[in-house]
């Protein structure tokens, strides 16, 4: 009796002391929030006392776990996700607010050591979402055998999709003309010869297609609305076919609503959809292959109709990869992910479709290339994204203090007048003026790497931060870069969606825009140019690309806390890609949306019945 009364004395000590690192972890963010004196406040007492309580409750629902291994198991993923959570909440505010991180071994031991501290505080809330993620599966779905006929929820969601995007179309008609089309639209009037592989010729192809239908027309703004009404219709059939595979793993009817809503009237997606940039075509490509994938990895694996799947796999997977210059990386990335990981008796036919994946993917671009006649090559300055950024943030910060040899050493990488342009979360302002060095060079690759590593040395606090500023929209829940890299605002249009319409095309005229419903396109320009979503409430959070980006991590984390191994590795195949996203030169919407469009499919795999998911080979 005695010992256990001591033992709850300790714990209750241990508790407050907890209690107290944590509020001290809330009080740093809340300072570096702009809440000034927090940790004078007095009302740092009763947040004690909340975290006190909520550790406590927080103790007592983990000691509910039948075996000590599972409780282990809980307490390591809960707190690595409140760690990361916090860390990323203290760069993200630092960098936002200061412009950089804390310097040195001394600065970055300091916010490990307050990420810590924030990451007690966000325990109970990361124990919470295990616990919730335990209880979802644990449902015997078997017995809930109301859902609707696949078929029908097909062809509904189909019709109700596209009817929803009719009213948006009409609002933006004929298009939205942004991004990159000024260019492209620009080469597909010269010709094929023009065809430019900056950006994916395939897609500058589709261009000149509607462009000659405006021609036949005599009108290039009804050729050009066919595109969006082929986008549309696309974009229905596939997000269809997401839910009819939603209807059949979850087996309810309320994630199919909720689905539809999703991709019909969500404004990120229906707007997105009404762009001519590359996106939207290879958005659409990526979700069809990540549900053929699904349908390979869970149903239609073996037999005739398992090698018709693959098949399908290699088609539709060679065509998306002409539609995103480095998706071709992230396909073969998975590709050897998913053939170490096979089981042996699927090692050579899986091994086999990834090979014609690879190698489909290469060959449909040289085909089509060599096709349209096009001998141009394809710019190598995108995949520099990262470095460029690093060097003129290093000039940008330190130009007047550098010595002659380091002076010269960054000004061979990016020219010393670019350095002033440094822009932190996007890389064109600085790649399309000011980059010295030669990408397509012999040797270049062996002189570009030592040059790198020579200014990194030097500086690595910069070319850490570079990189952090190039990506915080993807991992930092609070930042506004995303939606205001090159500002925002009803008069420019460049707010999360780019909605402004460029479209001269040269000895020819523009294309013009005239909007059948002003109305709509004045509401909608208000969240997706204006940014208004910034002031509602809670509802934010899911116009933000953090949400998305942590919603796909927090998926596959949760796939592995629940040993879900054919889910895991499917689950690589949208995380390699945004791997590859993390090496571009911003952070925008545009890239995003696969991931956004691919997630309600990824979160339905939590509840795939296990007998199901055992009976099908990896």
């Amino acid at each position: 009796m005695k010992l256990r009364k001591t033992f709850r004395i300790n714990t209750i000590w241990v508790h407050i002391v907890l209690a107290f690192l944590g509020t001290y972890g809330i009080c740093y963010l809340g300072s570096l929030m702009g809440i000034t004196d927090v940790s004078f406040s007095v009302l740092n007492g009763l947040l004690m006392c909340a975290v006190y309580v909520l550790l406590s409750q927080t103790r007592q629902s983990l000691m509910k776990n039948p075996t000590p291994k599972q409780r282990r198991r809980r307490c390591l993923y809960a707190e690595g996700v409140s760690f990361l959570f916090s860390v990323t909440m203290i760069m993200g505010y630092q960098l936002q607010v200061n412009g950089l991180t804390e310097c040195g071994v001394r600065g970055k031991g300091l916010i490990l050591l307050r990420a810590v501290c924030l990451s007690i505080a966000v325990f109970p809330f990361g124990n919470l979402l295990f616990q919730g993620i335990e209880k979802l599966v644990s449902v015997d779905r078997r017995q809930h055998g109301t859902q609707w006929k696949p078929a029908a929820v097909f062809a509904v969601s189909a019709l109700a999709v596209f009817v929803c995007l009719i009213p948006v179309w009409l609002a933006y008609y004929p298009i939205i003309m942004s991004y990159d089309f000024h260019r492209q639209v620009n080469e597909a009037a010269k010709g094929f010869a023009w065809f430019w592989p900056y950006q994916p010729i395939a897609h500058t192809w589709v261009i000149w297609v509607f462009l000659q239908l405006g021609g036949a027309l005599n009108s290039l703004e009804a050729g050009i609305a066919g595109m969006a009404l082929l986008q549309m219709l696309l974009y229905s059939l596939v997000t269809a076919y997401a839910c009819a595979f939603l209807s059949r793993v979850t087996k309810k009817k309320w994630p199919v609503i909720a689905a539809v809503l999703f991709f019909g009237i969500f404004p990120l997606n229906s707007v997105m959809v009404m762009c001519t940039t590359k996106d939207v075509l290879f958005s659409i490509l990526f979700l069809l292959f990540a549900l053929l994938m699904a349908e390979r990895f869970f149903f239609r694996q073996h037999g005739r109709n398992g090698v018709l799947w693959d098949v399908m796999i290699v088609a539709v997977g060679c065509l998306m990869m002409q539609f995103r210059n480095n998706a071709i990386y992230a396909v073969t990335a998975f590709c050897i992910l998913w053939v170490l990981f096979a089981d042996r008796q699927e090692k050579l036919r899986i091994l086999l479709l990834c090979v014609l994946l690879a190698a489909g993917g290469r060959g449909t671009g040289a085909v089509i290339k060599t096709a349209l006649g096009t001998e141009m090559e394809a710019p190598k300055g995108e995949m520099y994204s990262v470095p460029i950024q690093q060097f003129a943030r290093v000039g940008y910060y330190h130009g007047q203090e550098l010595d002659e040899e380091m002076w010269e050493l960054l000004n061979s990488c990016i020219y010393a007048e670019a350095w002033e342009l440094y822009n932190p979360p996007i890389a064109d302002t600085v790649k399309n003026s000011g980059v010295a060095f030669d990408v397509t060079g012999d040797g270049h690759v062996k002189r570009f790497l030592h040059n790198w590593f020579s200014v990194g040395r030097r500086y690595p606090n910069e070319f850490l931060d570079a990189f952090l500023e190039l990506t915080r929209g993807y991992w930092f829940w609070d930042d506004r870069s995303y939606a205001e890299c090159l500002g925002y605002g009803l008069d420019g249009r460049m707010g999360v969606i780019y909605t402004y319409n460029s479209s001269e095309i040269e000895n020819v005229g523009e294309i013009a825009h005239v909007s059948k419903f002003p109305w709509l396109e004045e509401q909608l320009e208000k969240i997706v140019s204006a940014n208004v979503f910034f002031q509602w409430p809670v509802i934010s959070i899911v116009f933000k690309s953090a949400f998305y980006f942590w919603s796909l991590c927090l998926l596959f984390l949760f796939f592995l806390y629940l040993r879900q191994k054919k889910q895991v590795v499917f689950c690589l195949l949208p995380l390699l890609y945004m791997g590859t996203m993390l090496l571009g030169p911003v952070v925008q919407m545009r890239y995003l949306f696969p991931v956004m469009v691919t997630l309600p499919v990824l979160a339905s795999l939590l509840v795939m019945p296990k007998d199901t998911a055992e009976k099908s080979a990896v």
